[in-house]
């Protein structure tokens, strides 16, 4: 062993004064403070991130097809669904699954009332694992067999707002020419938070949608399309509006919902300004521990000094010293930060107006790539911070040192 790990490893298990002793142990509380703030912070934005993007993408997909000139749901112009376009589509290696949408808007009357809606029609393709997920009662309309059922599934704003449930029996007004009033039944009532979506989204079959707008046709109104990492959504992208004509365009979700994605890239501006003043907390704790155990310990210094020990090894003893002070705050950081995330991920202790943040629980998600760089960072900086406060060694004279009290 080196004699500096050794001078510092006797130091570490010596005991010191009480105020000495108080002040160790404010330096890794501070420092273990630091770190578990900062893997609670990146957990709960990643995961507020996750909830929130898997949110929008259950209603849209992560690339939508439409016709040139489309702005919104409200206005989708048809063209006929190409199953030769689909399978070149599904020849590119990041997408997962092509479902065709017709979407149009129309009036749900129940009980006298009416509401505006948008009903989106979907076929045996469509993929239901995100409503499935957010089903609170019933099922999710059947769209594979005879659409004489007429199945629907609305959401738990607009049934309690129409005063229906499952089971009950409404009409659906579609604005053509002529106008068709078609009865439909409910099976299933969904809530995903995001309310803007939920007031107005009925869930049913593409093959109804057709036979009232298309003739029967084979006509949609746009493709939902999954893809597999959301990390090549940009490059997905451009490969699918190559292989797609010129009368129609490909949007990701991020291009379409740039409100939401903006919000989100805030917080990662947000979590930077945390991750910085957590280090600089954790930075001043070690400084100030370091600088009361300089001065505490001046006779050793003085004393290593007139035996004939250079400056950088007791410099080296008290950052060996320093270091293990810090590694014994990670070690409480790390219980702390990961213990309170894996109370928050399974017993929801913390909750949140849905309607303000579209989550009823602060969402975790654990990177523990993350975890491992912020433990990483916090030792790195700190040490090159310690680099400052060993340097008043250079100054202590052995024979004013020794006579120190």
């Amino acid at each position: 062993m080196q004699l500096s790990r050794f001078i510092a490893t006797r130091l570490a298990l010596g005991k010191f004064k009480s105020f000495t002793s108080f002040i160790i142990k404010l330096a890794w509380f501070g420092v273990g403070l630091s770190v578990a703030v900062m893997i609670i912070a990146t957990a709960v934005v990643i995961g507020y991130k996750q909830q929130i993007t898997d949110k929008v993408v259950g209603f849209g997909g992560h690339i939508e097809i439409h016709a040139t000139g489309t702005t919104g749901s409200f206005d989708y112009m048809l063209f006929k669904d190409s199953v030769e376009m689909v399978k070149q589509i599904k020849t590119i290696p990041n997408v997962k699954s092509v479902a065709p949408i017709l979407s149009k808007p129309g009036i749900l009357k129940a009980n006298e009332d009416l509401e505006g809606i948008v009903f989106k029609g979907v076929d045996g393709s469509y993929d239901f694992t995100f409503f499935n997920k957010n089903m609170l009662r019933g099922r999710v309309p059947n769209t594979k067999d005879s659409t004489t059922k007429r199945e629907i599934m609305i959401s738990q704003i607009l049934a309690k707002k129409m005063q229906v449930d499952t089971g009950k029996t409404v009409k659906i007004f579609f604005i053509n020419d002529p106008v068709r009033v078609i009865p439909c039944k409910i099976v299933g009532i969904y809530e995903t938070g995001l309310e803007e979506n939920d007031m107005v989204y009925v869930i049913g079959s593409l093959r109804e949608m057709q036979r009232i707008f298309a003739a029967r046709a084979p006509m949609i109104t746009h493709y939902e399309i999954n893809t597999h990492d959301f990390k090549q959504l940009l490059v997905t992208n451009k490969k699918i509006n190559r292989q797609t004509p010129e009368v129609l365009n490909a949007e990701n979700m991020v291009q379409m919902n740039p409100q939401i994605f903006d919000w989100l890239g805030y917080l990662d501006q947000n979590i930077t300004i945390i991750l910085g003043l957590m280090i600089v907390v954790a930075c001043i704790n070690m400084i100030t521990a370091l600088l009361i155990l300089i001065i505490e310990r001046t006779n050793m210094v003085g004393i290593l000094k007139a035996l004939g020990s250079r400056n950088n090894l007791i410099k080296r003893v008290f950052l060996n010293h320093a270091f293990y002070i810090l590694i014994l705050g990670l070690i409480f950081g790390n219980i702390l930060g990961l213990g309170a995330c894996y109370l928050q991920d399974h017993f929801k202790l913390i909750t949140l107006p849905r309607e303000t943040y579209y989550l009823s629980f602060v969402p975790i998600q654990i990177n523990w790539l993350y975890v491992v760089l912020i433990n990483i960072g916090t030792v790195a900086l700190c040490m090159i911070a310690l680099l400052l406060p060993v340097r008043m060694i250079n100054s202590i004279a052995p024979v004013k040192a020794i006579k120190f009290n």
